[in-house]
């Protein structure tokens, strides 16, 4: 049985606590070292990616000022080295996952025009590549320094606003709260960059605006749902459950660089959970919150 079919919307009975727990998964977190990595194949953020000579960098068009850009190299993960952090078997257990976002565009995901501003590439054979240069049109402020990183893995649980597509408890905020505090969560963490687990949410949960917007619909505010029909959001809502986080990256900061998304904000990466199984990268929703 794949992992991800335990996540079925659970019963609207038993207690707050056993409902949370049950919905528990592994995440791994990111920790950023201000260090650069040994090798050009290591996970880090920045830098130079370690991709084939003949690599098509992507490029987005941004249809406000019909101007095509690059994309910029947010990170790489060797996936190797997560392997025994990755409690819950969900990744490829080698490769090379990539992430990219368009940073002058700085879209926020949730126009289906926004497509294509963030983009996740994977590979599973590393041989023959190369420190691949980026491109001319990168600002240098959309270049993000290289900075090793290292991980560890901890358990997981849906924040407050993400709830209720798993469950029909419908606890009040805080208790839900004063219940994940009491699981060991730090609800006064300000950023968390990871791999896996369930969103640190800044605004409002994701998963229905990955459905939403996958289905060519745009999620940027409360008016765009009064002309879908009512059996269209019930499907929205049940399919939403599909997706599942596969990386959110926060600031990324030295001493001479910083780079925030929005207004010390997260960059959210999704991906469906069959595509996930079976090694498709190609998509994925991205989703900017800021505060």
């Amino acid at each position: 049985m794949s992992f991800f079919n335990i996540f079925k919307k659970l019963k609207g009975n038993g207690s707050l606590k056993s409902a949370i727990e049950n919905l528990c998964k592994n995440e791994i977190v990111i920790n950023m070292e201000n260090t650069k990595v040994n090798h050009p194949s290591s996970s880090k953020v920045g830098g130079k990616p370690y991709l084939p000579s003949d690599f098509e960098w992507p490029v987005f068009t941004d249809k406000e000022d019909n101007k095509t850009r690059s994309l910029s190299f947010l990170c790489q993960i060797n996936l190797e080295e997560v392997v025994p952090y990755d409690k819950d078997n969900v990744l490829p257990k080698s490769g090379m996952l990539y992430f990219f976002y368009e940073c002058e565009s700085s879209r926020w995901g949730f126009d289906a025009d926004d497509k294509g501003a963030a983009k996740v590439f994977y590979y599973e054979n590393l041989d023959g590549f190369i420190s691949l240069d980026l491109p001319s049109d990168i600002k240098d402020e959309f270049k993000m320094p290289e900075l090793a990183i290292s991980f560890i893995f901890r358990k997981s649980y849906p924040m407050y606003e993400e709830f209720d597509l798993y469950n029909k408890l419908e606890p009040d905020f805080e208790d839900y709260d004063e219940m994940l505090e009491k699981l060991g969560v730090d609800l006064d963490e300000e950023e968390v960059n990871k791999l896996l687990g369930y969103a640190n949410i800044i605004q409002n949960e994701i998963l229905t605006e990955c459905e939403r917007v996958n289905r060519g619909l745009y999620c940027g505010d409360s008016e765009s749902y009064q002309n879908t029909p009512e059996d269209v959001e019930e499907d929205i809502e049940k399919h939403a459950s599909d997706w599942t986080l596969l990386f959110q990256l926060g600031t990324i900061a030295t001493d001479d660089f910083e780079w925030m998304f929005g207004d010390c904000g997260m960059i959210y990466f999704y991906i469906k959970k069959t595509d996930l199984e079976n090694k498709s990268f190609d998509n994925i929703h991205f989703s900017v919150q800021c505060g």
